[in-house]
């Protein structure tokens, strides 16, 4: 399922950004000062309660920072704080793009909103900037480890539709010439290396079972052929085309995707 929804990266994000940090700051001197109210308590020893303007302090200090920064909109002039974030296929994308770094996303839960945190970026997201889909389909797909840091669901789809999709990720980079078995599973490619020789490769299509995907939150890969580990060598393009001719026999040269 597709689910699309608007992140804003504004002063109220950075505003809950911080606040997370500082919280379990907060939250250990508020116990270290309820472990000295009682010590105080029992032996008399009332200085111990100066501990509690420590937390204090910090309770002050989110209080304003949330004031400030939710209201402080001069230094963010320009800066682009609206992003359009998409979840397909246990993949996350923001405006257009994969999100590489999965293994530094967290998500923060809260009653009104989601917060997101990347790499280096973070955002809030509100329950009602969901374009298609719902904070409750999003979190259906979210998987918590950590506390906070999270993966990615695969749905269940068919192999056909994972064939599709892993067909759509072949790296035509560099492959001078590209030709695809009619089952979508195999390709054998050419291409030219530094020295202006021409080699020739082999992959295959591997389907994760529902272990791997646990672990690799995979459909797939593509990776090279059993036994293709000798490199050809070959004078020109043709002749690499040439040798490997028999071999592609119902097989379909993937026209428009060469890389010359």
């Amino acid at each position: 399922m597709k689910i699309e929804m608007t992140g804003y990266n504004d002063g109220k994000a950075i505003a809950i950004y911080s606040n997370i940090k500082i919280f379990p700051y907060f939250a250990v001197t508020l116990i270290l000062s309820l472990v000295s109210m009682i010590l105080a308590l029992v032996f008399n020893l009332y200085e111990l309660m100066l501990v509690f303007i420590l937390p204090i302090l910090l309770l002050l200090g989110m209080l304003l920072n949330t004031v400030v920064n939710s209201h402080a909109k001069g230094y963010l002039k320009g800066l682009k704080v609206k992003h359009r974030f998409c979840l397909e296929n246990g993949i996350l994308f923001k405006d257009g793009k994969e999100i590489k770094s999965t293994e530094d996303i967290k998500i923060y839960k809260f009653r009104k909103f989601l917060f997101l945190e990347l790499k280096q970026s973070f955002y809030r997201i509100e329950d009602s900037d969901y374009i298609t889909g719902s904070r409750t389909e999003f979190l259906a797909q979210v998987k918590f480890y950590n506390k906070s840091r999270v993966y990615f669901n695969l749905p269940e789809i068919s192999d056909e539709k994972i064939t599709d999709l892993l067909f759509g990720e072949i790296d035509t980079k560099n492959k001078l010439r590209l030709f695809c078995s009619s089952d979508k599973k195999r390709i054998v490619y050419i291409y030219r290396n530094a020295d202006g020789t021409y080699s020739v490769g082999r992959e295959k299509m591997t389907i994760s079972d529902n272990e791997e995907r646990i672990y690799t939150h995979k459909y797939g890969w593509w990776e090279p052929e059993p036994g293709d580990n000798s490199i050809s060598f070959y004078g020109t393009e043709e002749e690499a085309f040439n040798d490997i001719r028999n071999e592609l026999k119902g097989f379909t040269e993937l026209t428009g995707r060469n890389q010359k």
